[in-house]
């Protein structure tokens, strides 16, 4: 896997719209990421990140909680 990616990457490896993950950088949700010939370079680190912010707007289902 490398170690950079793409809106359209992340959406894809998240298995969500390109668009719900622009959206999340053009409201501020989260903060802008670098750029490289236009197009946002996401880091592999930030995933996490970027998936939990999905699933607070509700494009994603919550993980399911298991028992103790």
């Amino acid at each position: 896997m490398p170690d950079i990616f793409t809106t359209r990457e992340v959406g894809e490896i998240l298995g969500v719209a390109e668009w719900q993950v622009r959206r999340l950088f053009e409201t501020r949700t989260l903060p802008e990421p670098g750029r490289f010939a236009g197009k946002r370079v996401i880091p592999r680190s930030r995933l996490p990140e970027i998936l939990d912010a999905l699933r607070a707007r509700g494009w994603l289902p919550q993980p399911e909680e298991v028992p103790a």
